[in-house]
């Protein structure tokens, strides 16, 4: 295998999984938790059962997956992330581009993640007692869900500004 198609592969994983992992979390934060917060109670419920699918663990894999691939494409762009090549337009918007990648997954590992977890054991013990949430519980089930909405959009915009940069990069002089 030589390293066009090395490149090949690892551009398709990149893309893909960037349009994978940046759509689903602009449709999140521009449908979905504009639908959940009008839902009221109900609206909890969808993401405790949001939670307990699949969608927490892919957002995860696609992200990291996309930024390693992304590392070993600048890697391999740029001789060995030789110096010079970091100092043209285009490595510099796209470094940028990447950075701002980073920094969305970064925001969703230490606030979104955990702040689910939380969600999770929460609802978990309300589904125990089979009773409505106590006061307390659903105060606190209201904030973590709002910190999840507030960080899913600095996410959405930092993931849109990396498309952005990574597609006008090439123009940059």
């Amino acid at each position: 295998m030589d390293d066009q198609d090395i490149i090949l592969i690892l551009r398709l994983l990149h893309i893909t999984l960037g349009v994978f992992w940046t759509g689903s979390v602009l449709n999140f934060a521009l449908f979905i938790a504009p639908a959940i917060k009008a839902s009221g109670p109900e609206g909890e419920k969808f993401m405790y059962r949001l939670g307990k699918t699949s969608y927490p663990a892919l957002m995860a894999i696609s992200g990291i997956i996309t930024i390693l691939t992304g590392v070993l494409l600048i890697w391999k762009l740029s001789g060995g992330f030789e110096p010079a090549w970091f100092r043209s337009g285009y490595a510099r918007v796209l470094t940028a581009g990447s950075v701002l990648a980073f920094i969305g997954f970064i925001i969703g590992f230490t606030v979104n993640r955990p702040t689910a977890t939380r969600i999770t054991q929460i609802s978990d013990a309300i589904a125990r007692t089979a009773a409505p949430p106590s006061i307390e519980q659903a105060n606190e089930l209201l904030a973590l869900r709002n910190r999840i909405f507030t960080a899913t959009n600095y996410i959405a915009i930092l993931l849109t500004l990396a498309v952005v940069s990574m597609s006008i990069c090439r123009y940059v002089g």
